[in-house]
């Protein structure tokens, strides 16, 4: 028993081991970044702003987090991606590999803009490092699955998809609207596992493709739901509880004008037409800047600072980037070549009339990255 025990072990930790080399060698192959363009120099807020802006608890935020979050905002794309390719195709053809090296392609980019223009952000940078590893190594290891046995289990059901297959692309549909609008940890993984259970018949067509997908998601979803209760606490520990809104000064907008936005609320009235507002972050934060920006809403600055990130989804071909904004880089969307991400610096004062211009001519506003 206990050599069985001891090989066993050995084993783990031999596997263990290849998964940390896959992971570097992924790391390496994707750490290099095009440039298109450079970040302007961060600029120093006047007396009489911070002096108006005093008494708001938490209203300055890093200037530097709205070009970090990119890197943990490409995770939230490849699963929305993920979602998108496996409601008509099965999970094998998904380019697991590509997604890792262009998560570290990004934060390649997002590193080399910001070394030199703003201090250390140690704390932010050990996170994209451990999400980053994290997520590597989730896509290498289903990536690696899904392209042997995964395959073969397809091949059997003459690539049809079963009830499971149908049932893992709810769940990462759901999964990736979710991470639109939350901390990605507080999904319940361990709910899907009884719901794969109780919902899908243990026979039917394609037995064999049916229970190798009962077993594969309800270790994926097991391991999932760990990992996320990890992270939850860590992140709690570490940095406490994340505020869920940002606070933007805003010009131009009479006071009638914000009670079609019941999700913004009014924090201080600064001038004539002029407030500093609470705004929701994540996904809405894009939805609601881009509607304000409609209706003739400026910006003066966001959470104290002077310019930030957003990034849009344009035939690969576009380079015609809007007055006063900077192309820093793009990405190729794997599944759709013909399609890019362009990531791109605007500043503030620019961001409304920015939003506008893009809007009417198609191009679709993937992200504001908010602090």
């Amino acid at each position: 028993m206990k050599r069985w025990f001891v090989r066993i072990l050995r084993v783990a930790l031999a596997a263990f081991v290849l998964l940390i080399l896959a992971v570097a060698v992924e790391i390496i192959a994707g750490w290099h970044c095009n440039l298109q363009g450079q970040l302007h120099p961060p600029e120093p807020r006047s007396a009489e702003r911070q002096k108006i802006t005093d008494g708001i608890p938490n209203y300055l935020r890093p200037e530097d987090d709205t070009f970090l979050s990119y890197p943990e905002w490409y995770i939230v794309w490849s699963y929305q991606e993920k979602a998108d390719f496996q409601e008509h195709k099965l999970p094998s053809g998904f380019p697991y590999l590509g997604a890792v090296r262009q998560y570290w392609g990004s934060y390649c980019g997002i590193f080399r803009l910001i070394h030199g223009k703003y201090s250390a952000n140690f704390g932010e940078q050990l996170m994209l490092v451990v999400i980053g590893t994290s997520f590597s190594a989730e896509y290498i290891l289903k990536g690696a699955y899904e392209k042997t046995l995964g395959a073969f289990s397809e091949w059997t059901s003459g690539n049809q998809p079963t009830e499971e297959d149908k049932l893992a692309y709810q769940v990462a549909r759901e999964y990736a609207d979710f991470v639109h609008v939350r901390p990605f940890y507080e999904f319940h993984f361990a709910r899907q596992t009884n719901r794969l259970w109780k919902t899908t018949p243990l026979f039917g067509a394609h037995n064999l493709r049916k229970w190798e997908r009962k077993l594969y998601l309800t270790l994926d979803y097991t391991a999932e739901a760990f990992y996320c209760w990890i992270i939850e606490k860590l992140t709690h520990v570490t940095y406490g509880f994340e505020p869920s809104e940002t606070y933007a000064w805003i010009e131009n907008t009479a006071d009638d004008a914000l009670s079609g936005f019941p999700r913004v609320k009014v924090v201080k009235e600064v001038g004539r037409n002029a407030f500093i507002v609470d705004i929701p972050r994540y996904q809405e934060f894009t939805s609601i800047t881009s509607a304000l920006a409609q209706q003739g809403t400026q910006f003066v600055e966001i959470a104290g600072n002077s310019q930030l990130l957003v990034s849009l989804v344009a035939p690969s071909s576009y380079r015609d980037a809007p007055e006063n904004a900077t192309l820093l880089f793009s990405q190729p969307v794997l599944t759709h070549p013909e399609y890019s991400t362009f990531v791109l610096s605007c500043p503030i004062t620019s961001l409304s009339g920015w939003l506008k211009s893009l809007n009417t001519r198609g191009i679709l506003i993937e992200h504001v990255y908010d602090y």
